[in-house]
């Protein structure tokens, strides 16, 4: 899913949630949710090709910026966690393959799972992110730190 905010005329805006369902975004469910959960309809609601996503039709869904007023930063604020999420996984996973977690990596697949899921809980704050050389949201994780860490969890997940 993605966002376009759009003048609307006089200091007002539309704003249009692009849903792709032949390749959905990890936040979509989430966002759609979201919207029910806080009984939020969309002016328009209709399905069409768009630019750039040619062949594809999406789901789009219109809403004037007013009426969804803070409501935008949240759906903002979803979509962000998934990336941070995603971003966080792919860094320890690196890690992993770098072979410099070789507790998480000896430790079988459901107990590696839950802490995974764990240390990505532990790392989602804004010192483990920074950009890349172009401006992407990136994920830095210390290895020590990250070592340690992981070491806890998978201490703390044996005695639970």
């Amino acid at each position: 899913m993605y966002i376009t905010v759009e003048p609307a005329g006089l200091m007002m805006h539309t704003v249009k949630l692009v849903f792709d369902p032949s390749d959905p975004a990890a936040e979509d469910q989430q966002v759609r949710d979201y919207l029910n959960e806080h009984e939020l309809e969309p002016r328009y609601h209709w399905f069409a090709e768009i630019d750039g996503l040619e062949g594809r039709e999406c789901e789009i869904m219109q809403f004037g910026g007013c009426y969804l007023g803070r409501n935008l930063q949240n759906i903002g604020l979803i979509q962000r966690r998934v990336v941070e999420d995603e971003l966080l996984t792919a860094e320890i996973e690196r890690h992993l393959a770098a072979g410099t977690l070789d507790g998480l990596a000896a430790a079988p697949e459901p107990l590696r799972v839950e802490a995974i899921a764990s240390l990505i809980d532990e790392f989602r704050v804004e010192e483990s992110f920074g950009q890349d050389d172009a401006g992407e949201l990136r994920a830095t994780l210390d290895v020590e730190t990250l070592q340690q860490a992981a070491a806890r969890v998978l201490a703390s997940a044996a005695e639970g």
